[in-house]
């Protein structure tokens, strides 16, 4: 199968598999998904032949192709926005999970209705969005028990 891309959709496509790369190996490089980090290093080395030459460059100690510091902080910086929206959405819906437990308890929030325990889940969660998008993490305190 072949696939023709323009310059702008294959440089869109590296930036593309660069997060999803990221987003599978980025916290476990030890154990890396072989196959991402191929498709990836191939995907740069073809760079070149679509005038991307700019974006990549070629390492001999490890044979393989890389972006430069300077394209992997563009595109680092789309991850760090996304990873701080999933940071604030988790917490959200953590501390409502954690509060309807709380609330009612772990049996009868199990046997709740699904939609009806969605409904409250994202009450409580927009309820924390409000008090995080007033006053950030100032008023999140933990307290430990003795």
């Amino acid at each position: 199968m072949e696939i023709k891309l323009t310059k702008r959709q294959y440089e869109t496509l590296m930036r593309l598999v660069y997060l999803g790369n990221w987003v599978i190996n980025g916290y476990h490089p030890e154990d890396s998904d072989e196959e991402t980090d191929a498709l990836e290093d191939f995907l740069y080395g073809q760079a070149r032949n679509f005038g991307l030459s700019k974006h990549v460059f070629y390492d001999e100690e490890v044979d393989g192709w890389y972006p430069t510091k300077e394209t992997e902080d563009v595109w680092l910086a789309d991850l760090d926005d996304y990873k701080n929206d999933v940071f604030w959405e988790e917490l959200e819906y953590q501390l409502a999970d954690r509060d309807l437990v709380a609330r009612y308890g772990e049996q009868r929030v199990d046997q709740m209705d699904p939609e009806e325990r969605e409904r409250m889940a994202v009450e409580l969660a927009d309820s924390y969005y409000d008090e995080f998008v007033k006053n950030g993490l100032k008023n999140f305190v933990l307290v430990r028990p003795n």
